[in-house]
């Protein structure tokens, strides 16, 4: 067994470029040199900060030699992240998971948040596969809304942009969930990609049942290790690990986790309501 290659190949690298992404997000980039490392959408790294954790983030960008990860203030290690210049050390391993399937000639992506993290590397794959794709981004308000300049300035012509904000301030007044079903009665996609809050995900999960389309998920569980030794992320009743049979998971998989929009677990791996 090699250890290094299970391990993700532990590698410190240096912030080399600092993106603004929306009012509260940022993207950090970073050199990543390995000439082996393949990177699939969906696929995510163990982003180590000095002195204060190691967390699991998403790929957002991956343009070899360069990668990034896309970070919203949340917690003690993602506010430490965000707060990162050009120049400074962190630690990166990966990439790591099961990543999206890509097989699709219609598809309908939806991002709630962050969780446009790892739909934005999908987006631009189904994109160069001649995909017609309709992209909805959502969030709370406008401000928050992830890659929307970046998106909104394509001139892809097989790229529709829709926007959803639960306070009504750009595109559909009102949750993601209900902006979707107004989409879905008007378009006939064959697959739904998601990623964002598990509410929101298990709500599409159930249109999606409704209109008999395939369902593609990027789920998020506490995770210490990233690459299936301590278990952490299993999922209920399964045991099915987060780390290596996702974080992608697919509708007919998803229909035996119970957890699945339910609960989830703390760091202490205690049962939490959703």
């Amino acid at each position: 067994m090699n250890l290094d290659r299970l391990m993700g190949s532990p590698k410190s690298v240096r912030v080399i470029d600092v993106v603004k992404e929306s009012d509260k997000t940022r993207t950090l980039k970073f050199r990543y040199p390995s000439d082996d490392t393949r990177f699939h959408s969906g696929q995510f790294m163990m982003i180590w900060v000095p002195g204060v954790d190691e967390i699991p983030m998403s790929v957002s960008y991956w343009n070899p030699p360069d990668a990034g990860v896309t970070v919203a203030p949340i917690g003690e290690a993602t506010n430490a992240l965000i707060s990162l210049d050009v120049g400074q050390l962190i630690g990166v391993r990966g990439p790591f998971g099961t990543p999206f399937n890509t097989e699709s000639k219609k598809a309908l992506v939806v991002g709630g948040g962050i969780g446009m993290a790892p739909l934005r590397p999908l987006t631009y794959e189904l994109l160069r596969l001649d995909v017609q794709v309709t992209l909805l981004i959502a969030a709370r308000t406008k401000g928050e809304l992830v890659y929307l300049n970046e998106f909104d300035s394509s001139t892809k012509t097989n790229l529709q942009l829709q926007t959803s904000t639960d306070d009504g301030s750009m595109g559909y007044k009102g949750l993601a969930t209900e902006a979707s079903k107004e989409i879905l009665n008007g378009e006939t996609p064959d697959t739904l990609y998601t990623c964002g809050p598990e509410l929101m995900m298990f709500g599409l999960y159930e249109l999606a049942k409704e209109h008999r389309i395939a369902f593609q998920a990027s789920l998020e569980r506490f995770m210490k290790c990233g690459c299936g030794i301590c278990g952490t992320c299993a999922l209920d009743p399964t045991g099915a690990l987060v780390c290596v049979e996702g974080p992608v998971f697919r509708s007919d998989q998803l229909s035996k986790i119970t957890e699945f929009g339910k609960y989830h677990r703390d760091s202490m791996g205690l049962k939490k309501q959703y």
